[in-house]
Parts: C-alpha cells; sequence; structure tokens
C-alpha cells in the first residue's frame, strides 16, 4: 500500500483491525469499521445481545429470528462442516467452554448438550433454528467473512485499492499484489508471500495453549471432538477470507483432508517452515 495512503487501527474481533487505504477514502474507511462492529456485535459468543446468545436461550425446536449475514455464515460453515466430514463445527463451543477457552454464558448448565452441526438447520435468509441445546461459536469464521464485509463496503465506496487486516486474516482489494509477511510465533519472519484480488488467513495455537489434566490443550478441536496436537500453524489463500479462515482449522485438524478441500475452493495452503507462523 502506497505510504501516502491512510492507515487506521481499531480494536475489534477480538483483535485489531488494520485498514490501508488510498487518501481520501475516509469515510468509506469509517464505514467499513461501522460494517465490521456491527457484525462482531452479532456474531459475538459473549454479548447477551448477540444472534448466538437468542440461539442458545431458545428451546431446541424453536425457529429465531437473526440477522442475514448470520444466517450466511452459519449456513457456510454448515457447508464445510458436510464437506469436512465434520472437522469444522461451529458448535465446539461446549468444548472451548469445558477448556476454559471460553467464559460459560449465564444460564448454561456446567453439561450442556453436545450437538453438532448438523443440528443447525437454516429456515430462510433471517431464521435458524437448532433441534439440539447448542453452544454456537463462529471465532474459526465470522473474522473473515467481517474482513471480507469490510472489503466490500470499500469497494462499493469506490474504493480500488485497499489492504482489511484483522490480526492476520487478511484480504487484498485491487489487483496490485501486496507483500504480506509470514511471522514465526517470536515475531521474526518466516517467508513472504505476494497477492492481489485475494485474502489470507492464518490460524495457530501458539499464544493459546492452556494447560489441561492430560498437559497441554490447544483451542482448535479436531477428530472426535478432540483438541489437535499443540504448537502447529497454518496458512491458506483464497479468493475470500471467510473461505480461507474456515479452511486453516480444517488444515490443522487433517492435513490431507484440509488440503484436498482447499483445492475444491480454489484456496491454497502455504506450509510454514516450521508450521508456527502467522500473518
Amino acid at each position: 500500500m502506497d505510504e501516502a495512503g491512510i492507515r487506521r487501527c481499531r480494536p475489534l474481533l477480538g483483535t485489531f483491525v488494520e485498514i490501508a487505504a488510498p487518501a481520501g477514502t475516509e469515510r468509506a474507511i469509517e464505514a467499513a469499521y461501522a460494517e465490521i462492529g456491527r457484525l462482531h456485535a452479532l456474531m459475538s459468543f459473549h454479548d447477551e445481545g448477540s444472534d448466538l446468545a437468542a440461539l442458545r436461550r431458545s428451546p431446541p425446536g424453536e425457529t429465531v429470528a437473526v440477522d442475514p449475514a448470520t444466517v450466511e455464515v452459519l449456513a457456510l460453515a454448515g457447508e464445510m462442516f458436510v464437506l469436512s466430514d465434520g472437522l469444522f463445527d461451529v458448535t465446539i463451543g461446549v468444548e472451548l467452554v469445558e477448556h476454559h477457552f471460553l467464559p460459560r454464558p449465564v444460564g448454561v448448565e456446567a453439561h450442556p448438550g453436545r450437538g453438532t452441526g448438523r443440528d443447525i438447520v437454516i429456515v430462510d435468509t433471517g431464521h435458524v433454528r437448532c433441534d439440539a441445546p447448542l453452544l454456537i461459536d463462529l471465532g474459526g469464521i465470522a473474522k473473515g467473512y467481517a474482513v471480507d464485509r469490510a472489503v466490500r463496503v470499500l469497494a462499493d465506496a469506490g474504493v480500488t485499492s485497499a489492504i482489511v487486516n484483522a490480526g492476520g486474516d487478511l484480504r487484498v482489494l485491487g489487483d496490485r499484489a501486496e507483500t504480506i509477511h509470514l511471522r514465526e510465533a517470536d515475531g521474526s519472519i518466516a517467508f513472504s508471500v505476494e497477492i492481489a484480488d485475494a485474502a489470507l488467513a492464518s490460524s495457530g495455537d501458539a499464544d493459546l495453549v492452556r494447560s489441561g489434566h492430560d498437559g497441554a490443550i490447544s483451542p482448535y478441536i479436531g477428530r472426535d471432538r478432540r483438541p489437535i496436537d499443540v504448537g502447529e500453524a497454518v496458512s491458506i489463500v483464497a479468493d475470500r477470507c471467510v473461505v480461507a479462515d474456515a479452511l486453516t482449522k480444517v488444515v490443522l485438524a487433517d492435513p490431507v483432508r484440509g488440503a484436498m478441500l482447499a483445492s475444491r475452493f480454489g484456496a491454497e495452503v502455504i506450509a510454514c517452515p516450521s508450521r508456527r507462523c502467522a500473518a
């Protein structure tokens, strides 16, 4: 991005979101941040006013009105659940609460039901039904979706080049190639990649591991809803950040199946030498 352009950074989505765009695009940047903030509120696990809170409060089988954006994310999550043979499952909130990666929501039992992604039913563009008690966490996909929506807001406002970076999940708007540096856990640069009009997402647990009864525990859940081996990381390039974001979790859980699924979406898995890089 041209050094004469604008760079703004704000705390959102559980990280810092930076937007870089040409000079004179301040209003478009503000609109992009407003959209990110709106999506953050809708899909927050923590906010009792969010769509996710409404879904977990509702009895199983009851249709719940939610924002169309939430429906869109849940629909893609459902597609990923099926295509990954259940490896990508946004109902892992139960496990994340049990392992203390997420706080226990108010009114949620110590051992709530363990439904899966197949229990989330998209009724229409504004309604969802859960056929089992669920704790839905969209932390593995919503950040990428918010980046895509921010880029759409910028493009709709006439911005032709920009970078939206949400803590390593990023997307480049425009045909100009941008150099993205992939870093080791200690901050050193592992290698760099150039992307244009595309997205890159990175996931890793180097700074997220907790101690458990059986040793170190990762927040990423794999086969049989067990935490994956700690110390893993992956980066993926795709046309949309929401796709790249979701695919990183599948690759972490099962590199072979994840690579096959990435190919199906036209995405590329970037191998990190130490497998501990982040953008």
